[in-house]
């Protein structure tokens, strides 16, 4: 029997030098509401011992649970982010702390309409 993949055809392909090799294939859209919910979870971690409300926040984060089934990525990410954001929106209202984290994702969700969107810069949500 022989074996159909060919390791020879598989290596010679040319990659683009601009291309980011750290992506792993990831749309745009993956790649901005993985690095919001990152950014949302490393903010809880840092200063949730200085602000206990966050503790709120995280509890409201983990259980967040996103069904749209057959959504491609264009859609379902962008989706999932406003629907993340509209989950903690009435957390903001307790702390001035929720809501510079809630204000700061928003710079992020933008980049799904505008990809040149600077969008908030830091690691944290919080200064």
């Amino acid at each position: 029997m022989r074996d159909d993949f060919d390791y020879d055809d598989d290596f010679a392909q040319s990659y683009d030098e601009e291309e980011d090799d750290d992506d792993f294939g990831m749309t745009f859209e993956e790649d901005v509401y993985l690095m919001i919910r990152e950014k949302l979870r490393d903010t809880i971690q840092e200063f949730k011992g200085k602000y206990p409300e966050l503790k709120k926040l995280e509890s409201a984060v983990s259980s967040f649970k996103v069904n749209a089934k057959n959504t491609d990525d264009s859609k379902f990410y962008p989706l999932a982010a406003k629907l993340l954001s509209e989950h903690i929106k009435p957390l903001t209202a307790e702390s001035e702390e929720i809501e510079e984290i809630y204000d700061n994702m928003q710079a992020d969700i933008a980049r799904f309409k505008n990809q040149r969107a600077h969008g908030h810069e830091g690691d944290f949500y919080l200064t």
